[in-house]
């Protein structure tokens, strides 16, 4: 005689949580005579360690690095807290509209990315941020 039993019983299932961010973003330094590094796109992904950035440059410009960066802690200056951020690579060369993507697994707390626009220079990206666990 089979035995009719419930595989399941006593378990639990777990949905995976995601999150993310996509944005069109204008970076302009064209009145800096110096480069600049704008850091953007802040996104929470405390537990969520699949990170995956992309980042397409929408305007004819060269000379541009991108970094995805990532904060394990904050860092408190004058009253304001921020991330402590840190560069997850030593940066990507940005082409004019082709994609860049990085993926990685990392227990981190924040996700962010950041951009360095040589003086006098005004530039758009459409970026995308997703954490998943």
């Amino acid at each position: 005689m089979p035995l009719a039993r419930v595989p399941l019983t006593g378990s639990f299932d777990v949905a995976m949580a995601n999150v993310s961010l996509e944005n069109k973003t204008t970076l302009d330094n064209s009145a800096s005579g110096n480069p600049t590094v704008f850091t953007f796109n802040e996104l929470q992904v405390q537990g969520l360690p699949s990170l995956m950035y992309w980042i397409r440059l929408d305007t004819a410009a060269i000379n541009i690095v991108w970094n995805p960066r990532f904060a394990v802690t904050n860092t408190t200056t004058g009253g304001v807290t921020a991330p402590n951020w840190h560069d997850f690579t030593n940066g990507f060369v940005l082409v004019p509209g082709n994609v860049t993507t990085f993926f990685v697994r990392a227990a981190v707390g924040t996700a962010g990315m950041s951009v360095a626009v040589p003086a006098g220079v005004s530039i758009d990206v459409t970026t995308v941020i997703t954490a998943g666990g």
